[in-house]
């Protein structure tokens, strides 16, 4: 089961490698002062034992799916970034994946690439950041691959989170279409000491910057397609009081298991959008899914309503849901129409997280 969770392994490599292994693949000692760096990723949807973790069913935990498109990796969209105690120091320079193997839906990604050799010991840290490019983002004057490495050179000396609170893109007036426009992604390696006589190897989750939302028609569970019912059919979702905006990378702190994020960041310039968010011309009977991404949001500051436009045995409707849910990023929230009269319909929110950790909350019935 592919899953709405990312990971990444990363190996620094700080030293010469035995003779025996393939100096294609293996990134050469660097003898010029930089440090040569070795990233294998392992992308969602691939063997769960290489992300550390066991698919579950959504009753006990598990989460929804995820497809090819919303872990895209753009290979000249991908940005790492050295602190060391806290400040930038340098960007991985050099990025280069290796080919795609096993068709169009890899497991993993291999990258390779150098940066230079810190004068002086400290902790350090790489951060991952992946599909800016194609986001054009608010505060940098050049949203291009050399423009956004300049801006961040230009940031030398500076925190994370002064950097992420910089890295923020605009929604749009329309629907969000990952093929064309992919996902904004984040990740930390954590701190780590650099020892330049081992190979070290540290573990990177990455974190989508947005949240998507869908809609099961009697569905059993998360994890199975709705079963639907006789004569009943959503013809059109509208969402009104969307940020129109959002952070590429959160400020807040991960959760209590460091795998996922409980509350949302958004930027203070954040504001709804003018218009509704619309998806149109629906035959939906079963399930709508995957094509609906929302920026992160607090709830209580700026309210989200949902408007579901339906027919039931020849009947045209249209039932107003409030959400009632911060929308947080890289969770998934799916309404499950639980039953259908001919005056309204019932709904229940599957509520998952990228991390195997489910709840479901019920949401009243409108009148």
């Amino acid at each position: 089961m592919k899953k709405w969770y990312s990971y990444i392994i990363l190996a620094l490599v700080c030293i010469g490698f035995a003779s025996c292994q393939d100096s294609d693949t293996v990134p050469q000692l660097q003898t010029d002062g930089r440090v040569s760096v070795h990233l294998q990723i392992a992308l969602p949807g691939g063997d769960s034992a290489q992300r550390g973790a066991t698919a579950r069913d959504f009753t006990d935990g598990g989460t929804d799916d995820t497809t090819s498109d919303q872990k895209a990796l753009s290979d000249d969209d991908v940005f790492v970034l050295v602190f060391q105690n806290g400040a930038l120091i340098d960007q991985v320079k050099g990025l280069r994946f290796d080919a795609v193997s096993g068709g169009t839906n890899p497991s993993s990604r291999t990258l390779t690439g150098t940066f230079v050799q810190p004068e002086t010991d400290g902790n350090l840290e790489l951060v991952v950041l992946t599909n800016l490019v194609q986001n054009q983002l608010v505060d940098v004057a050049n949203s291009t691959l050399s423009g956004i490495q300049a801006f961040f050179d230009g940031k030398r000396g500076s925190s994370p989170s002064a950097i992420y609170e910089s890295l923020i893109y605009q929604y749009g007036s329309s629907e969000w279409n990952i093929q064309s426009r992919r996902i904004p992604m984040w990740g930390t390696t954590g701190t780590f000491s650099l020892n330049r006589a081992n190979e070290l190897k540290k573990n990177c989750n990455l974190h989508r910057a947005v949240a998507k939302l869908g809609f099961l028609i009697n569905a059993a569970d998360a994890e199975s397609e709705g079963r639907g019912f006789d004569g009943f059919m959503i013809t059109g979702i509208s969402i009104s009081g969307i940020m129109d905006r959002g952070y590429c990378a959160s400020l807040n702190t991960l959760g209590p298991s460091a795998s996922y994020y409980a509350s949302p960041s958004v930027p203070t310039t954040a504001q709804a959008l003018a218009g509704d968010l619309n998806y149109t011309g629906l035959n939906v009977t079963t399930s709508y899914k995957d094509r609906i991404y929302l920026p992160e949001q607090a709830i209580q500051n700026n309210p989200l309503t949902i408007a579901v436009s339906y027919t039931y045995k020849g009947k045209a409707k249209t039932k107003e849901i409030t959400f009632d849910e911060n929308v947080i990023r890289n969770h998934s929230y799916l309404y499950n129409i639980t039953s259908v009269t001919l005056d309204d319909f019932d709904v229940t929110i599957l509520y998952a997280v990228e991390e195997w950790k489910s709840e479901i909350i019920n949401v009243p019935p409108f009148k």
